[in-house]
């Protein structure tokens, strides 16, 4: 899986990995993050997520990064946000009323674009990955947090056989041993949710499980 497979989604309009609600564990498990209002969390391959807009009305900073500007561009217009894209990091930038959106790669991302964060948001990220770029996600992301960041990750487990991704089947026990060195990992719910997601059942997934993880950087 390549860059040129994600422009295609966004190109095409095949997205159907967007939610129009802000998610439901994002909202339950907020407090978790232990978050002050006028902090930063980083929502990693943000898409046009309301996740984004939610996070923002609880008084936090938002800095996500995507590699389709079609996605961030229907983000500003969809919430009419104005704000005029700049050079940062490297890689196109666009900051407006407590975002600050990058359009370009996460793993080009550096420490300096995070300065400050100690929260991280992931509702698609990981399970977005294919197998080989999941290592490479977890050690990017350890790079970026300094000790005492905390996410809140959010992945699917099924049958992979059932099914090609994206959404990638990523369990807990693959999480633990993605990040288990350099985070503390806790489970924070786990549920049956086969019965909500028509489009894997349609896929023919007979069985999908939706987890909420807290990683502690240690």
């Amino acid at each position: 899986m390549d860059k040129e497979f994600w422009f295609r989604r966004w190109q095409k309009n095949e997205i159907g990995f967007h939610k129009t609600e802000p998610h439901h564990y994002l909202q339950r498990f907020f407090a978790a993050l232990q978050t002050q209002s006028g902090a930063t969390c980083f929502v990693p391959l943000c898409g046009k997520s309301p996740d984004l807009v939610w996070l923002r009305e609880q008084g936090l900073k938002v800095i996500g990064i995507e590699l389709s500007h079609i996605a961030l561009d229907d983000f500003l217009r969809e919430n009419c946000l104005a704000g005029k894209w700049t050079t940062q990091a490297g890689m196109p930038c666009c900051c407006t009323e407590g975002y600050t959106l990058f359009c370009g790669d996460f793993f080009a991302l550096t420490g300096t674009a995070l300065a400050g964060v100690r929260t991280v948001y992931d509702r698609g990220s990981l399970v977005a990955l294919p197998p080989e770029m999941r290592t490479r996600y977890a050690a990017h992301l350890a790079a970026l947090l300094p000790s005492g960041s905390r996410m809140l990750l959010v992945s699917y487990e099924y049958p992979q056989s059932e099914t090609a991704g994206p959404p990638f089947s990523v369990s807990q026990q693959e999480i633990e041993r993605l990040f288990g060195d350099e985070f503390q990992v806790e489970l924070l719910v786990k549920e049956d949710v086969l019965w909500s997601h028509q489009g894997m059942s349609d896929r023919g997934v007979t069985q999908l499980t939706e987890f909420a993880l807290l990683l502690v950087r240690r």
